[in-house]
């Protein structure tokens, strides 16, 4: 825990850290008020400032003001992506870390909970951080149980972030409103891992609404973001598309080290507005070096990949299945891989022929 004023009910008016995974309810409050929030995060730490984050001075218990806290401040309550209606100029939270969590915050009647939705339902109600020029809606689900203990309510209550979020991407937290209208994905699955040099994306949606495209972002410190990509919805021009539906993103030249990478998904604008826009969770791949020979991912779902190794001595590739049959047979193979999306799932054999006469082969296991 780090220095701070206990405050008269019992909490800290300063910030507060943890150690461990575990959950945690960080007792923090200010101006006389205990509001708390939560993350598992090992190494977490924040603070709440109970005034409003587009001026972001806050008062010290010694006598007079403190100046804009944190840095980065003040945070421009009028400047939100385009899925956001408004964002609460009463309060935020100053969350820091590197290991992801879901985010709680919690509200109580000085929130002003109901002037910010505009009298509509909670589920309106939404977590947003500020990225360094902008409110950001953090795809959130009100708590029935609130860290109070209680149902959550208009006049107190908590709300959590459906993904995982690394605390040091957003400058603050706070709560916001969204506008009336779906949000446009619902992520099922956000998956990234590290073959022969290059980073493999793969996520899942299970619902798109008026879904445009999603854009994909890369950093090496999750602080600073790179787009790197974009993949077209596949129910882009369709007003719904109810179905599961699966996509990749390969990034072949990944920075060495750590790789964080997220999914900016965007809306179709309608009525004149700005896209909205959503981010998904964050996740990591760390890359070590390319090993000399690899086919990759193996358990593969849709694109077989082949090292540069193997595609620069390529005499012929053949994939046949358990039973011997030659399902794919080509001279050549390139950076796009093998499409395997429409064969059976099950247990195969790759075997090349190399320009040298040696041969090699591979078992790739296919499954969805």
């Amino acid at each position: 825990m780090t220095s701070g004023v206990l405050g008269n009910d019992g909490f800290v008016d300063g910030y507060v850290k943890k150690a461990g995974s575990a959950p945690f309810v960080f007792p923090v409050g200010d101006n006389g008020t205990l509001r708390p929030f939560s993350i598992a995060s090992d190494q977490a730490m924040g603070a709440y400032f109970g005034v409003d984050p587009g001026i972001a001075v806050t008062s010290n218990p010694a006598g007079g003001n403190y100046g804009v806290l944190p840095q980065g401040g003040p945070f421009n309550t009028g400047s939100m992506v385009g899925d956001l209606q408004m964002v609460s100029t009463k309060e935020y939270w100053d969350i820091n870390g590197t290991s992801p969590g879901r985010i709680t915050l919690s509200w109580n009647e000085n929130s002003a909970i109901a002037a910010l939705l505009g009298n509509r339902a909670l589920s309106k109600l939404t977590v947003v951080g500020w990225d360094g020029s902008k409110w950001v809606n953090l795809t959130s689900a009100v708590d029935a149980t609130s860290l109070f203990g209680q149902g959550s309510t208009y006049t107190s209550g908590s709300i959590t972030t459906v993904q995982e979020v690394v605390p040091n991407t957003y400058n603050v937290y706070t709560l916001g409103a969204l506008r009336d209208g779906a949000l446009p994905v619902t992520l099922v699955r956000f998956t990234a891992v590290g073959r022969e040099g290059a980073s493999y994306l793969e996520w899942l949606t299970s619902e798109e609404i008026n879904s445009s495209h999603f854009e994909i972002e890369r950093s090496g410190d999750a602080k600073s973001w790179q787009g790197i990509g974009k993949v077209a919805a596949r129910g882009e021009g369709i007003a719904t598309a109810a179905s599961p539906t699966q996509y990749q993103f390969t990034d072949n030249h990944p920075l060495d080290g750590s790789n964080f990478y997220r999914l900016k998904m965007v809306d179709r604008a309608t009525d004149g507005n700005d896209e909205p826009f959503a981010y998904s969770r964050i996740v990591k791949v760390d890359i070590d070096g390319r090993p000399d020979w690899a086919v990759y991912p193996n358990p593969v779902s849709s694109k077989l990949f082949i090292s540069q190794n193997i595609i620069r001595s390529l005499a012929s590739a053949r994939l046949m299945d358990a039973a011997g049959r030659t399902v794919y047979t080509s001279d050549t193979v390139t950076d796009e891989g093998i499409d395997v999306s429409r064969m059976s799932p099950g247990l195969y054999l790759l075997k090349f022929s190399l320009t040298d006469g040696l041969s090699k082969s591979y078992k790739v296991l296919i499954s969805r």
